[in-house]
């Protein structure tokens, strides 16, 4: 496996293939998020479960949230490409979300935990007395977060580019802007 492959896994693997591990990894990741106390809220970010919310909705509002991602993407990518299927549109969103796996499992770290809860109890008292360390490792993960979350982004927007054959710059900007239109409006619903 190269660099390339790692980066846009749709050149190399079928559309059945890809959309199993889609699957999977939709699966893990929701799994995971429940069992910490998270659920999907859009692309790439988690909201606290309420404890009276059930399990019937949260399974409900994370498949309202894949579910309105792929079809605005799909009549994107019809709006550039007549010949873009839905299953083209559907592995790039599932499998860029293998990178929250990795994002989900970090973020439970205890010592990662830990310096949150410091910083968080620093702010709750109106304190500016932030220990160093615990600045220091929230630092670092919010850098890695950052660079991990990225990742999936660029996975997303290659699987999207292949999917439609995008290559117009007016389309790119058009797909950042609703991606990002995207994930900030589903966090609000």
């Amino acid at each position: 496996m190269n660099w390339k492959t790692l980066f846009n896994p749709f050149l190399k693997f079928d559309d059945k293939t890809l959309l199993l591990a889609g699957f999977v990894s939709v699966t893990i990741v929701f799994l995971i998020a429940y069992y910490f106390g998270f659920q999907t809220d859009s692309l790439f970010h988690f909201e606290f479960i309420d404890p009276e919310d059930s399990i019937f909705k949260i399974i409900l509002a994370t498949l309202i949230v894949y579910a309105i991602n792929i079809t605005v993407f799909f009549i994107f990518g019809k709006m550039i490409n007549k010949k873009t299927r839905l299953i083209d549109i559907v592995n790039p969103i599932f499998i860029s979300q293998i990178t929250v796996i990795l994002l989900l499992l970090v973020t439970e770290i205890p010592f990662i935990k830990n310096a949150q809860k410091q910083i968080m109890d620093s702010v709750k008292n109106q304190s500016s007395a932030i220990e160093p360390v615990a600045l220091l490792i929230i630092t670092i993960y919010s850098f890695f977060s950052l660079a991990i979350s990225a990742y999936g982004i660029a996975i997303l927007f290659n699987g999207f580019k292949i999917a439609t054959n995008m290559k117009n710059w007016v389309h790119i900007v058009i797909f950042a802007l609703l991606l990002l239109t995207m994930m900030l409006t589903m966090q609000l619903l």
